[in-house]
C-alpha cells in the first residue's frame, strides 16, 4: 500500500504507514473517535540570534580556547616560536570562519536593523 501525508485511515491504522511515518519525517495523530491522519513533521524554527551566539561562544570555547591555553603553556615554558605563532594565528583563523559558517547569525531584517544600530552605537 503506499501512504502520503494528508492520508486518513477508519479505525486501526497498518502498521507499516507507521514504519512510512518515521522514515519521511511523518507522524500519526488521531483526529477524531476512530479515525487517524498521517500529518507532516514541522521543521524546526531557525535558531535565534541568541542561541547562535551561544552556539558560537561553546564552539570557541572548545575549538579554540585549547589552541590558547598550549600558546600560554610553552610560552611560560620558553618554548613558543615563530614557526609555532604562524601555525597558532592560521589555525584560529580556520577555526573562527568554520565556527561562523557552522552557526550564521539569522538574516531576518529585524536583526539587521539591530546589528546596523549596535554598530552605530559602537561609533559614536
Amino acid at each position: 500500500m503506499e501512504y502520503y501525508i494528508g492520508q486518513i485511515f477508519e479505525g486501526k491504522y497498518p502498521p507499516m504507514a507507521a514504519v512510512w511515518c518515521n522514515q519521511n519525517n511523518a507522524y500519526i495523530e488521531k483526529i477524531d473517535g476512530n479515525r487517524y491522519e498521517i500529518k507532516a513533521v514541522p521543521p524546526a524554527p531557525a535558531p535565534t540570534k541568541e542561541e547562535q551566539e551561544q552556539a558560537r561562544a561553546n564552539a570557541y570555547a572548545s575549538e579554540i580556547d585549547p589552541l590558547h591555553a598550549r600558546k600560554a603553556r610553552k610560552t611560560i615554558l620558553g618554548e613558543w616560536t615563530e614557526e609555532d605563532e604562524a601555525e597558532y594565528v592560521a589555525k584560529v583563523k580556520e577555526l573562527s570562519a568554520e565556527i561562523a559558517e557552522r552557526y550564521p547569525y539569522p538574516t531576518d531584517p529585524i536583526f539587521e536593523e539591530e546589528s546596523a544600530q549596535e554598530q552605530s552605537k559602537e561609533g559614536e
